[in-house]
Order: C-alpha cells, then structure tokens, then sequence
C-alpha cells in the first residue's frame, strides 16, 4: 500500500506542474499573477531547422578548420540539403556584459545584443548538492575565473540554484573579477530539500525544480541568436519509474517534457553537467538514445538518471569522477566557443508533432561531430495574444534578466509603513516594433509592468500601463536620439523587499527587465 501512495504523491507533483499550463491568462487590466503557466512554446516563421555543431578529434579537442562539405546531415535517416553553413571564426562578436546598468539610446553597444556567438552561463546547484560537494564545486569555479581571468573567452553569467530558486548572482560579463566578487558575496544556503526529501518524490520535486530552472534561462535568453551553453555543476537526480506510471499521468508527464524540450531547442541552449563529488567523461552513445533519452520519448527500459540525459540530448556533455572541475569548465567553455552554426530545410514536409532524430556526420572518420539528438515536428503557430501574456507573466517572476529591450529604472520610495513607489522608466525605443501610420507617423504599443515582491518571492504588490504611442518624424528622432521616459505607481506593503519592472512590446513581445532594492535603486 506504501508503494502505491508513494507513487500517487508522485503523479501529484507533476500534475501540478503540467497544470499550470491549463491556467487562463491575465487580462490586460490585470497584472500577471505570481504563479503562471511555463513559457510558452513559440514556433518560427518557417521550417529552418538551425543546429549548433561542436566537432572534436580523438583526444576530444575542438576542431575549427572545417568546411561545409565536411559534414553530412541526417534527420530521421534522410540526408537533408545545408541552407546555410557559418564556422566558428565567422561568428558575430559576443556582447560584453555590463557591470552597472547604461543609460538606454546612448549607443548601440550600450547593453547585451544579438549575437551569433556563444555565451556561458555557469549554473552552481546548491539544491541537489551536499554541503562539502557544494564548498568544493564554489573553489573550484573560483579557481577557473582566477585562471581564465582577467577577460574570459565568452560573456558569463553567474547562476545558483537555491532551495527555492534560481538566483541570477550576475548577468553576462567578462570581467572575471566581478564574477568573482559576486560569488564570494552569495551566501550559499544548506539543502533542507535534499537532507529532509527523501525517496521518489523529494526527487521529483527536485528534479521539477530543476527543469523549470533550465526553462526560465531558456526563457530569458532566447532573444539572445547564438548557441547558449549551460555548465551545470552538480550531481544529477535520479531517474522517475515511467513503468509504473499510468498511462494519463505519463502522457502529462511527456507533456511536460516535449514542451521543455522546445523550449531548451528555441533557445539554443546546450548543457554540460560536472558532478562536485570528486573522482571519464561520460559521452553519448552513437545511435542510441534519441528514443530513449530524455528529451525523446523514453524508453520502456531507461534506468539512467534523468537530468544527466539532458547534456547529451542538447548536444552537450557530461563530466564525471573528475577532480580538476576547473578544467572540465574551461573544457565545456572552449568547446561551446568551437561550434559550426548551420540550417536545412526538412525535406518531410509533414509536421505531426512527432520526434525526429537528428545526427550530423563528419566526413572524416577521425573526427566526430556532436549536435542535439532531434526536435518536435510541431506545426507553425503564430503567438496569440494569450501567449504574448503568458510570456510576460513568466518575465515577472523570473528572477533572470531580458534584454531584448534595454531599459534601465530608478523608484522614489515615500511613506510608511506602506510606501509609495514611483517608478521612472528609461526605454530604448529602437528594440520597439515601430509602423508607419498615416503619413510620416510612427506607431508602437508598449506595456511597462511593476511588480514588489516578499523575501519568498510571492508578488505582494503590482501595477500596469499600458500605451500606445504615435508620434511624427521629429518626435520619432528625438526619442531614438534621446529614450523614452515612461511613469507609473504602485503601493508597496511592509513586507516587500524588492521590485521588478518590465517592459514588453506589445506586438512582438520583445522584453526588458530591470530589477530595483526596496529603495528604488536598480542592481539587475
């Protein structure tokens, strides 16, 4: 009987999460609850199939010298037609990260931009890590960014799980030095989850926590072209029983999964776990896997651990029974910075939402390419106003920043023990889907939400405006020249000791983000 209830709280847990996604939106007088639906899964314009490519020799370095006619390209056994081919030296330079916000419409480098090359964003999991694991895995990213330093190779972002949620420690930089001060002044927290949740669904619940960590920096990052590589330093969860699943639970559950696997694939996200436990690199095996993982339908047989099967199914890989975690970073680093980005157009022109299976081979026998095992074929869809909602809602309590807009924010705090914020926004409009209207008009729709939040997280207090705003030629100059200042008020109750704002264009629902102390001042 034990064994049963067991697996009932189990199926519980993942209902909850699937569930979510059955929630109605907020309306447009509404501000986006706490607790959303996960990001929603957007569709491009066309069928371009885009894959990032990493081709290492024998002893496992990077390759760079290769040509298009070096690779061959295969989706469900079919050679496929390269659209485009671009090596790692022809890239776009990456974005160097600021270490203090810049003030929007002063340059076009003033903030993080589109790119086509790699960014890093180191993820120190302190939820599934004992606490010696934990101190050892923090010495030893210290020790690859005092090695690396003073300018790293990519723009890296600094993360931590924690027991309630992902914690962005520091946005893109390459400044090693302020990563590092970062990191020292994080204060990691004992895993009460880990020591007190034992059995299937303590892990589950983890491992829930896990993926909906991967999902919001796929969510934050996805504005970002360019292949994204996640370094997850800690020791993986353990496996969920699909076989003593019923069979509804397990559809949810696939669900789940397909929809986390979309995102991760719009986002380019590639994934090295580095287990903290100490003394083999563990690879993917050829041919095997693309119905078994966990980003396919898992097999009916599958004992490996679930989050591990992440890494090879995004085209990363997974370090084991190492000591030198150090290395095994600057490794996954170099090997995320070596990458050859090319496209095809599938010649299986029915899309069914069926998984396919994706493997690039070199020409050359010595070497060995390595990309995601494969994608949904779901159809096209344009986003609805719904998901337009949807995503910003996520923006809101997502503790990672967007940039897709630059904005930057300031508040006066006034009053007690309620206080009034007012909340100067600063917006980059040429992130704004601007149209011609009328004659020499230009028209753009714009939605700025505030947001206070408690010390668990949970939005205490909000505020919404929504504009439309058209304006001639010369105002149109000024305000690229210059930015756009919007206002807004919200009251903020004892316990609040944060605020977010967001900005969204309403039509495309580009995002920016800027985070502010109960004081107004803005640190993210």
């Amino acid at each position: 009987m034990r064994s049963k209830s067991v697996l009932a709280q189990c199926a519980i847990v993942w209902l909850a999460l699937v569930c979510l996604a059955q929630q109605p939106s907020p309306s447009k007088e509404e501000t986006p609850p706490a607790q959303e639906p996960p990001v929603a899964t957007f569709q491009s314009s066309t069928h371009l199939v885009t894959l990032d490519v990493v081709v290492t020799d024998k002893q496992g370095k990077p390759v760079r010298n290769l040509s298009k006619d070096d690779f061959v390209v295969m989706e469900d056994g079919e050679r496929q037609d390269v659209a485009s081919f671009e090596p790692p030296d022809r890239h776009a330079a990456p974005p160097v990260g600021q270490s203090a916000p810049v003030a929007p419409g002063k340059s076009a480098s003033s903030g993080p931009a589109l790119t086509s090359s790699g960014l890093t964003i180191l993820v120190v999991d302190e939820l599934d890590t004992q606490v010696m694991d934990q101190a050892f895995a923090r010495g030893q990213v210290r020790k690859y960014l005092t090695k690396h330093g003073p300018h790293l190779l990519e723009p890296t972002a600094l993360m931590a799980l924690e027991e309630k949620r992902l914690e962005l420690l520091h946005d893109y930089s390459s400044d090693a030095n302020v990563l590092l001060d970062a990191l020292h002044r994080h204060r990691p927290e004992l895993p009460f989850r880990l020591m007190t949740g034992g059995g299937i669904v303590g892990a589950s619940e983890r491992l829930a926590s896990a993926l909906e960590a991967l999902r919001e920096i796929a969510g934050a990052n996805s504005h970002f072209a360019g292949r994204k590589n996640v370094i997850w330093i800690g020791p993986g969860f353990p496996s969920l029983d699909y076989l003593r699943s019923q069979p509804t639970d397990k559809a949810r559950l696939l669900g789940y999964v397909e929809e986390t696997s979309e995102l991760m694939w719009q986002g380019r996200l590639s994934v090295y776990t580095i287990d903290p436990r100490g003394l083999q690199v563990v690879e993917e095996n050829e041919g095997e896997s693309a119905s078994a993982g966990f980003f396919a339908p898992p097999s009916p047989t599958t004992v490996d651990l679930v989050f591990e099967q992440v890494a090879p199914q995004t085209g990363g890989r997974v370090f084991r029974n190492l000591n030198d975690l150090d290395a095994q970073i600057a490794e996954s680093v170099e090997d995320g910075d070596s990458y050859y980005a090319m496209s095809y157009y599938p010649t299986n022109h029915i899309w069914n939402g069926r998984f396919r299976k994706i493997r690039v081979i070199s020409t050359n026998p010595e070497l060995k390419a390595r990309t995601r095992y494969g994608y949904y074929s779901v159809p096209d869809l344009p986003p609805s106003f719904k998901d337009l909602d949807r995503l910003l809602s996520r923006a809101v309590i997502n503790p990672l920043s967007y940039h897709s807009l630059t904005i930057t924010a300031h508040a006066t705090v006034s009053g007690s023990p309620t206080r009034a914020a007012r909340v100067t926004v600063d917006l980059d409009p040429t992130g704004l889907n601007w149209r011609q209207v009328e004659s020499h008009k230009h028209r753009c729709e714009v939605t700025v939400v505030s947001a206070g939040f408690s010390v668990k997280g949970k939005v205490v207090a909000q505020s919404v405006k929504e504009l439309e705003v058209v304006v001639n030629e010369k105002k149109y100059a000024a305000l690229v020249k210059d930015g756009m200042v919007m206002k807004l008020a919200m009251q903020l109750p004892p316990e609040a000791v944060r605020m977010r704002v967001v900005a969204r264009d309403s039509t495309n629902g580009n995002m920016g983000t800027a985070d502010l102390t109960p004081e107004g001042e803005q640190f993210h």
